[in-house]
């Protein structure tokens, strides 16, 4: 009985002393993997930020031209048209139909007569003055959703 006593106890200190080395692996790996999430997702929120601040500076641009201007060659849409199918491959779809929602609304005014002056200066005083609002609120409301997805799937992990 002795002897099963010894090999009992032999086997005890070495699954206490396996486990006991195990822990602190088994606890990298679930860190290194969290922060490897967390990176991913910090990556992935930059590009969207960054891609979306490229459509509002090409669409602002090209909207006040189409305000000022009848063009006959649309060659100047070509770059908003490949930013909104970069915006497709990755948006949520209220962020892709504001896009493209705002890019036919340029190409309506193209085909409108030109805004003098002063009907630009009541437009832009006018309570209608930010043409971008819709998209940037999908933007907005699309980042946060992501975060906040992130921040309860966290929670449930942790």
């Amino acid at each position: 009985m002795s002897m099963n006593n010894a090999i009992l106890s032999v086997s005890a200190a070495l699954i206490g002393s396996t486990v006991g080395g195990l822990a602190p692996v088994l606890s990298n790996y679930v860190l290194q993997r969290g922060q490897a999430k967390h990176d991913l997702l910090n990556r992935q929120l930059a590009q969207r930020e960054s891609l979306y601040s490229e459509f509002i500076k090409e669409a602002s641009r090209l909207f006040a031209s189409s305000l000022t201007n009848n063009h006959e060659d649309l060659d100047e849409m070509v770059a908003i048209y490949a930013i909104v199918s970069r915006i497709r491959l990755m948006a949520s779809e209220p962020v892709v139909h504001t896009a493209e929602s705002f890019v036919k609304k340029i190409i309506q005014h193209y085909g409108e007569p030109n805004l003098s002056i002063e009907q630009l200066r009541s437009a832009a005083l006018s309570a209608n003055a930010d043409p971008l609002e819709a998209f940037s609120l999908a933007c907005r409301k699309e980042l946060q959703d992501i975060l906040r997805r992130e921040a309860l799937s966290a929670t449930v992990r942790g």
